[in-house]
């Protein structure tokens, strides 16, 4: 699956604040999140198959998050030494086309400058009706809005670009992926305060069903679409290459046969 190449510039840290952003899902608001990504995706991956899974992004959340999965190989690329089993450039992976069962952006597209070349080899190294996954916040959102106000801090969760459910949908649409589930998970306010956590199961349930699109994280589900190829009729072709139909003989009404 992964080539073997001796090219030191595609080890590079591509995702400069992911190790903030793996602290920070230490907290008590971050732990309530995962929990919350992790029920979304219960049936997504327990009727996931194959021989490859990759998780782009946060990698000390790839285990956590991936855990039922049936794919039979899981591997949890980025820059952190400490999670990670190895360490690549998110915009050039060292993996060969069409050989990835599934692959999981977590995070990856908002701390990235260039999250369109991550779509591009993530649609590069899936095979055919592969599936992605994008797990990100989700600006529409008091999440998004206090994003607006602290986003120059640099401080996770807020640091990085959050991008739209319909953004990202229009990106992958554009490589050929077709949207299978579309999830809005953790209905709570951006506040890592443990009590109000703990307290805000009322006011979740309220913003699920009145303000669902209010949630704080986006999970999309895409699959890989072929096109098969069918083939064009000639008919020229038909009528220089292939010989002419031969013309039966008619008998006419009033004819009988050995007249």
């Amino acid at each position: 699956m992964f080539k073997n190449s001796s090219n030191k510039s595609n080890i590079k840290h591509s995702l400069p604040a992911s190790l903030p952003l793996n602290i920070w899902y230490l907290s008590p608001l971050g732990q309530y999140l995962l929990e919350q990504i992790k029920s979304c995706l219960d049936e997504v991956l327990s009727t996931s198959f194959g021989y490859y899974a990759l998780a782009l992004g946060c990698e000390s959340l790839g285990d956590q998050i991936l855990h039922n999965c049936r794919v039979k190989h899981v591997y949890k690329l980025g820059q952190d030494t400490d999670f990670q089993d190895v360490q690549i450039n998110a915009t050039a992976l060292p993996i060969a086309n069409d050989s990835t069962d599934l692959v999981v952006l977590i995070h990856a597209l908002s701390q990235s400058s260039d999250p369109h070349a991550i779509l591009r080899e993530v649609n590069r190294i899936l095979i055919p009706d592969g599936k992605l996954i994008i797990i990100d916040f989700n600006p529409v959102s008091l999440w998004g809005l206090r994003h607006l106000f602290q986003a120059w801090l640099d401080d996770a969760p807020w640091a990085g670009h959050y991008y739209t459910a319909r953004r990202l949908k229009d990106w992958a649409s554009l490589l050929g992926f077709e949207q299978l589930e579309h999830y809005r998970c953790a209905h709570i306010l951006p506040i890592n305060y443990q009590k109000l956590i703990q307290r805000s199961r009322i006011l979740s349930k309220i913003m699920q069903r009145w303000l669902n699109f209010s949630a704080a994280i986006n999970v999309l589900v895409f699959e890989k679409n072929t096109i098969p190829l069918t083939p064009v009729k000639n008919h020229w072709v038909k009528g220089k290459i292939l010989p002419p139909k031969v013309v039966r003989p008619t008998v006419g009404r009033g004819m009988k046969y050995g007249k």
